[in-house]
């Protein structure tokens, strides 16, 4: 087994915990419906975050290319998929007694959650560059700006129009960004 595939062994662990998070947490608000007050913001955001889990790890295979890993260098490659797991677990209400207001979640936890994702914007914006697989100056990184932009206007945000006008716009850079730049695995580019 070659170091790639070893390392990447964990990189799916943490993303599946992830992904396995938010299907509980759909799964638990489902059971409990007569209780929850939903809000289409955050089901949107459930869903956003499950393609991120999966762009995340499908983008990790472009990391087949770097040929020398260190510890530092795997523990700064964690901290991505580490970010989305703890986002993941903020953005999802706690099922307690009595009635669960999404909405108010939604916005109370917006900060934590949104920081979390900038955060996990940046990383992605500096990975290639300090894997040593890619220059920081190409095209790509504007949409990456955009995006990080977009998460600290919604943590700082708590209008509602702000909010979902960013979710539309997200939606649109994941699902036009995959088909363009992801859509064949170990793409890195318009092809």
């Amino acid at each position: 087994m070659d170091a790639f595939n070893y390392l990447s062994v964990m990189v799916s662990m943490v993303l599946g915990l992830g992904l396995t998070q938010l299907f509980a947490g759909i799964g638990n608000m489902v059971q409990v419906r007569r209780r929850v007050t939903f809000y289409w913001l955050h089901s949107v955001w459930i869903v956003l975050m499950i393609g991120l889990h999966i762009q995340m790890w499908w983008s990790f295979w472009m990391m087949r290319g770097v040929h020398e890993w260190t510890y530092t260098g795997f523990a700064f490659v964690l901290l991505g998929p580490a970010a989305l797991v703890i986002a993941s677990h903020v953005l999802l209400p706690e099922l307690v007694d009595g009635t669960i207001d999404v909405q108010r979640h939604y916005y109370d936890t917006r900060t934590v959650f949104f920081g979390l994702l900038a955060a996990a914007g940046v990383w992605a914006l500096l990975l290639e560059s300090a894997m040593g697989l890619r220059s920081l100056i190409v095209p790509f990184r504007l949409v990456q700006v955009a995006g990080i932009g977009l998460m600290v206007l919604c943590a700082w945000s708590r209008d509602r129009r702000v909010h979902a006008g960013a979710t539309f716009i997200v939606m649109a850079m994941l699902v036009s960004t995959t088909l363009l730049t992801r859509y064949r695995l170990g793409q890195t580019q318009m092809e």
